[in-house]
């Protein structure tokens, strides 16, 4: 098992056990995977998640621990990335798994160029969430905000 699976072990069992909380605590996730870089613009730095979303994406979200332990790889293989919609988050991105929750897709909002700490930057995994509803990747599209699908 490695340093980030394990993390995510020990993040989800000591919440399942009134343990005090790892919510500060930033996972690497390895380097931002390409096709952010070249199709979203996001600066070549580390992609991170932080320990207060891992909770959140597995108690609120309900999204498996099994899953959450592959985001690594998960995020090198994605079905579509897009440009948020959101006011808030200008610059970020949302990638498009191939993940299915509940008959849902799986998505991962993912913000630019984040000061974590004392001056370390990174691009910053905001959520990981079953997206409800019809197909994302349709409507997205139609609205502009598709920037890049595999093979495509």
């Amino acid at each position: 098992m490695n340093n980030y699976t394990s993390l995510v072990t020990a993040i989800i069992q000591d919440a399942m056990t009134g343990a005090p909380p790892k919510k500060e605590v930033v996972l690497i996730l390895g380097d931002t995977p390409q096709y952010l870089v070249d199709h979203a613009n996001f600066p070549e730095l580390p992609i991170v998640i932080t320990g207060s979303v891992i909770e959140k994406a597995c108690f609120d979200h309900g999204m498996p621990t099994s899953l959450l332990k592959r985001l690594p790889s998960i995020l090198d293989n994605p079905k579509g990335l897009f440009k948020s919609a959101s006011v808030h988050a200008a610059g970020s991105a949302v990638v498009l798994t191939i993940e299915i929750h509940q008959s849902s897709p799986i998505i991962i909002p993912i913000h630019p160029n984040k000061q974590m700490g004392r001056g370390k930057f990174y691009n910053v995994v905001a959520s990981v969430y079953a997206k409800e509803g019809p197909n994302p990747a349709d409507k997205w599209s139609r609205e502009g905000l598709l920037l890049w699908q595999p093979n495509s």
